[in-house]
C-alpha cells in the first residue's frame, strides 16, 4: 500500500488560491458577458465617445486581475507565507 504524503499547510494555501483564482476568472467571464449584452443594449462599445465605461466593464477588468494575481500566489516557487520574524532571546 503506497503512503500518501501529508497535506501540508502550504499545499492547503495553494489549493484555496488555486480555487480562488478560478472562482474569480470564471465571475469575470460573467462580468464580462454582461459587458457585452450592455454594450449591444447601447449599440456603442463602452468607453468610446461620450459613453464612459459601465460597472460590468470595471467589474470584469478587475476580476479577471485579482484571478491572476491569485493564481501566480499559488504558482509561487517561493511559497505563499514566506513570513520570518525574528523572536526576542530570553
Amino acid at each position: 500500500m503506497a503512503c500518501q504524503p501529508a497535506l501540508t499547510e502550504d499545499h492547503l494555501f495553494r489549493l484555496g488560491a488555486g480555487l480562488t483564482g478560478f472562482v474569480l476568472t470564471a465571475s469575470a467571464e460573467l462580468s464580462a458577458d454582461l459587458a457585452r449584452e450592455h454594450m449591444a443594449l447601447l449599440g456603442v462599445i463602452c468607453g468610446a465617445g461620450p459613453h464612459p465605461h459601465c460597472g460590468w466593464c470595471y467589474g470584469a477588468a478587475s476580476l479577471f486581475l485579482v484571478g491572476l494575481a491569485a493564481f501566480a500566489g499559488a504558482l509561487r516557487p517561493g511559497g505563499l507565507l514566506q513570513i520570518k520574524a525574528k523572536l526576542p532571546a530570553r
